[in-house]
């Protein structure tokens, strides 16, 4: 049994609607059954109790004000680190990971800006949980903001930042991982090729609860909504597309489930035929009659866990071209790929009115989920990892 550290830059919740943070709790239970998991993590309120991870054996958490945050990511910027790298950092924190690294065989650090914590001297093994290239996604953000917003000029110096940082830090790291191989030619242009590893996400398969109706009427998106990829994607099937499908079927809804602001929510549900409806544990109650799960984000890196959700319980999905994973999934077999929005309301009308093509894709993608995502084979990747 190996003692294993996971550090991460936010607690982690049962409740989470993020895609990375279902993967790193997915994969730490399923390590749990052989081995023993301590976490140490950021948490910007200590004061709300939360609820304990039943197969965590400690739980860390570190404080950071507001104020710090601002100064870190002031002297983070001065040092040409990425600004997340300040705004997440703890000293507390670092000096808990340094002073107790000879407790752990195994050191896990999830995402990029969780990196600074590296001890020095370690003698186990370190494992960078990057799922993707940041600079490549930044990259994809950029193109989509308008040149008015302030937000374009904010991530193109991270982007800079981030990609500098990703060279620097990357191989000081025994393994580096991702999702897929979406992005193994631009990494292997600055990691060492024997370091990398490809571990997809580990999913649960629940019942297949798909039945064709024609009285079937939900459209349904997973996701932060304050993510912005995810809210892009939101507010553009809200404007342009519900639109077009209510001249149609008067009575399809769209149903957003995931965490939303106030403001997002407030807004969002103005447009007709839109249910916001928040975190949500119980996805079978939403997922009953619905025409298909989407994932028209136009800013995609590596596998999109909502993808593999809207499967698990054998719901159609249609995602777009930049969320398409080609080596796991097959367009037309095992779900739908569009290319416009044009496209994207075609496609959906097929699934509406064709109950033999729906049948399939629903029953082609649940085997598909069941076969090459099992906990077994994602475990044992990563067992091979600390080996």
């Amino acid at each position: 049994m190996r003692k294993i550290l996971f550090v991460s830059s936010a607690p982690l919740s049962l409740e989470t609607f993020d895609g990375k943070e279902q993967r790193a709790l997915s994969i730490l239970k399923s390590l749990s059954k052989k081995n023993k998991i301590d976490i140490a993590c950021i948490d910007q309120d200590l004061k709300i109790s939360k609820k304990k991870i039943s197969f965590c054996n400690e739980e860390n958490r570190f404080a950071i004000n507001f104020l710090s945050r601002l100064i870190n990511t002031f002297f983070s910027l001065l040092k040409i680190k990425p600004l997340q790298n300040g705004y997440f950092y703890s000293k507390e924190m670092a000096n808990f990971v340094q002073d107790n690294k000879d407790n752990y065989d195994t050191i896990i650090f999830h995402l990029i800006r969780c990196s600074q914590y590296l001890p020095s001297e370690f003698r186990g093994k370190t494992i960078l949980e990057m799922t993707d290239l940041l600079s490549v996604s930044y990259g994809q953000i950029i193109k989509k903001l308008s040149i008015i917003n302030p937000l374009k000029y904010l991530y193109i110096l991270e982007k800079f930042l981030i990609r500098k940082y990703e060279r620097d830090i990357s191989n000081q790291f025994d393994r580096v991982v991702f999702i897929s191989r979406k992005e193994l030619f631009e990494a292997r242009k600055f990691i060492d090729k024997k370091k990398i590893s490809i571990i997809e996400n580990l999913f649960k398969v629940e019942k297949n609860i798909y039945k064709f109706k024609k009285k079937n009427n939900k459209v349904i998106f997973l996701g932060d909504i304050n993510y912005l990829p995810n809210k892009l994607a939101c507010y553009n099937f809200s404007k342009n597309i519900m639109s077009e499908l209510l001249k149609i079927y008067p009575k399809i809804e769209f149903h957003i489930v995931g965490k939303v602001n106030f403001l997002n929510k407030i807004r969002l549900s103005f447009y007709p035929g839109v249910k916001v409806h928040g975190p949500i544990n119980n996805l079978k109650s939403i997922f009953i009659n619905s025409i298909c799960g989407i994932c028209n984000v136009e800013i995609a890196t590596g596998l999109q866990n909502k993808i593999l959700s809207y499967m698990s319980f054998g719901i159609p999905v249609i995602t777009s071209k930049e969320s398409y994973s080609k080596e796991y999934f097959k367009n037309k077999k095992d779900l739908f790929v569009f290319s416009n929005a044009k496209d994207l309301i075609k496609k959906l009308l097929l699934l509406k009115r064709n109950k033999k093509l729906s049948e399939r894709l629903s029953k082609n993608s649940y085997d598909l989920l069941k076969k090459s995502f099992s906990e077994s084979q994602i475990r044992y990747k990563y067992e091979k990892l600390m080996r």
